[in-house]
């Protein structure tokens, strides 16, 4: 279980970066007296964190320009708290 924060920014040279954070519970398992798993860190006796991947995809409208004549003004305001 995990959360997901993702902050997009554009910058004024024309760039977009965005930020992945993740935040939550680690996936544990357990590990025998001596036992060492391969695709795992252990990270305190008897307890390991399984090696794992997580895939992040961005699909982006890049049609950023009008037909002549045309403009749009969109203003955006997001309340996450409800």
């Amino acid at each position: 279980m995990f959360n997901v924060h993702l902050s997009p920014s554009r910058i004024k040279d024309g760039k977009i970066e965005a930020e992945v954070k993740l935040t939550g519970i680690l996936s544990l398992g357990a590990l025998q007296p001596g036992e060492v798993r391969k695709y795992g860190t252990t990270i305190a006796p008897g307890l390991y964190a399984p090696v794992h991947q997580h895939f992040f995809v961005a699909r982006m409208d890049m049609a950023v320009d009008c037909k002549p004549g045309e403009a749009y003004k969109i203003d955006d305001e997001s309340n996450f708290f409800i």
